[in-house]
């Protein structure tokens, strides 16, 4: 009971704050009807955002692990492709990523479909900071482990499969989750490159409506919409394997 009454306090005071800043910075005036007529447009957009978000989300998964399995191959040159590409990723803002895979690397390539291209940059990038995760809770298995089951004569992969990967599963959804959904929010940025994600179609909508405040409420409703599930689903997860640990 208590802990309820205290969580109720927290959204009564969360709430109160940004009504008193939506007050003072237009007042009562907040009108959604003029949103009705794109309603379609911005569910379409918002569609679109979690289509590519989804597929991001899941070839990021993959990218990561390859690249931390290329950051501890015996073939040189794997090893510093890996190293290269978490370099650039680590010290270039994804705006401007978006920008030179669009305009540059897709063209280069004869790719013009932005979707794809949009779905590969957000992979690669959400991709090399998975990497590092993955590294981190690997490395965090103790040495006796990786001695098991070499005695017992396992090769890498069933390692990997039997040993070490049901045993980080835990240690990487905490970090694991921030960074999906930090993809989710970056996707926003791809309407830098004309992508009709949700982002940009109410960017669209508050250049014709005019109506600004209603339109970034509707931004961060869409966005908790996408996000908050995915938390959720995350720490079910983390309940689960605890349970089975215990």
């Amino acid at each position: 009971m208590k802990k309820t009454l205290h969580f109720v306090i927290a959204v009564v005071v969360y709430i109160a704050f940004f009504r008193f800043v939506l007050y003072r910075a237009v007042g009562n005036r907040l009108e959604f009807n003029s949103y009705m007529d794109y309603s379609q447009l911005i569910l379409k957009g918002w569609i679109a955002t979690i289509l590519i978000s989804i597929s991001a989300l899941l070839l990021s998964l993959i990218v990561g692990l390859l690249l931390y399995i290329m950051s501890n191959s015996k073939i040189l040159f794997l090893r510093y492709i890996a190293e290269f590409h978490k370099t650039i990723i680590f010290g270039v803002p994804l705006l401007v990523i978006i920008m030179a895979a669009y305009y540059y690397i897709g063209y280069a390539f004869n790719i013009d479909n932005k979707f794809i291209v949009g779905v590969i940059t957000l992979s690669l990038y959400t991709g090399a900071y998975i990497a590092d995760i993955y590294r981190g809770a690997i490395e965090s298995v103790h040495v006796r482990q990786w001695q098991a089951a070499k005695m017992f004569g396992f090769n890498k992969y069933q390692t990997y499969r039997y040993i070490i990967f049901p045993q980080v599963i835990m240690s990487i959804l905490p970090p694991l989750t921030g960074q999906l959904a930090l993809l989710i929010k970056g996707s926003a940025l791809l309407s830098y490159m004309a992508f009709d994600e949700f982002f940009n179609v109410i960017e669209t909508t508050q250049a014709s409506t005019f109506a600004y405040a209603e339109g970034f409420i509707i931004l961060a409703v869409g966005y908790l919409i996408m996000t908050v599930p995915l938390l959720f689903v995350i720490r079910l997860l983390e309940k689960r394997f605890n349970y089975r640990g215990a």
